[in-house]
């Protein structure tokens, strides 16, 4: 392949991105899928994806926000870490963005294929998904509406986890934001917009060596009713799905 396409953010902005990436997005056409599941509202759920595979996160409902944590799926104390790919890939997943994990590994565990299938138009300088992430807890919504034991993404995580012998432990380190349109401005301070998506919209990734995912359907929703208000929010369900590459016909 003739062409280079480089990072575009981080500390490896510059550096040419690994042409089998490139070479991926165009035998997407030989993607199969293998596996799809829903999750629903106010909920979590984990899948094992196998190197090599791609798998998806999909706006099933309309626009929904997800947090997502990524785990090596043989060594669990390997996972995702926002602080790390900050550094190299900058604050936005996009196109080629890679998912580093923590020290001492750190290396690649998933590569992003596919930003948003249905590349929305948002406002200059905000960008679809977050690296620097974190997540909602019921401490987090009661300070601020009020409501005591609301749900929370700290919850779904632990349920999503809890199927494979995890708990809260695992899931109170970094995990990142699909969906969730931001900026980060030059004075540090942080703006968010409503998700902008459609039903059947995704991002997709492959994965980098054999990864355990887990996702949770934010109890925020799409982000366009403030968490001081929770009876207004209306959060929906997500779906992900798991591909394989298949031979052209």
């Amino acid at each position: 392949m003739s062409k280079t396409v480089t990072k575009q953010s981080g500390m490896l902005m510059g550096t040419p991105i690994a042409s089998k990436y490139l070479e991926m997005t165009e035998k997407r056409d030989q993607l199969r899928s293998v596996s799809k599941g829903y999750i629903e509202r106010h909920s979590g759920k984990a899948f094992k994806v196998s190197k090599g595979q791609v798998f998806r996160i999909i706006q099933s409902d309309g626009p929904q926000i997800g947090d997502v944590w990524v785990f090596n799926q043989h060594d669990r104390t390997e996972h995702f870490m926002g602080h790390t790919t900050f550094l190299y890939e900058g604050a936005y997943l996009a196109q080629y963005s890679q998912l580093w994990s923590c020290m001492p590994n750190v290396r690649p565990m998933a590569t992003m294929l596919v930003e948003h299938s249905g590349n929305p138009t948002l406002p200059e300088n905000f960008h679809n998904h977050v690296a620097l992430g974190g997540h909602c807890t019921q401490a987090q919504w009661e300070m601020l509406s009020g409501v005591k034991g609301h749900n929370s993404c700290h919850d779904n995580g632990i349920q999503a986890v809890s199927e494979y012998g995890m708990g809260e432990q695992d899931i109170i380190h970094d995990n990142f934001m699909v969906f969730q349109p931001s900026f980060i401005q030059m004075d540090g301070s942080g703006d968010s917009m409503p998700s902008q998506s459609n039903p059947g919209d995704y991002v997709e990734f492959v994965a980098d060596m054999d990864l355990l995912v887990a996702v949770s359907a934010c109890p925020v929703g799409d982000y366009s009713v403030p968490m001081t208000e929770p009876e207004k929010v209306n959060a929906k369900g997500l779906g992900y799905e798991i591909l394989e590459w298949c031979e052209a016909d």
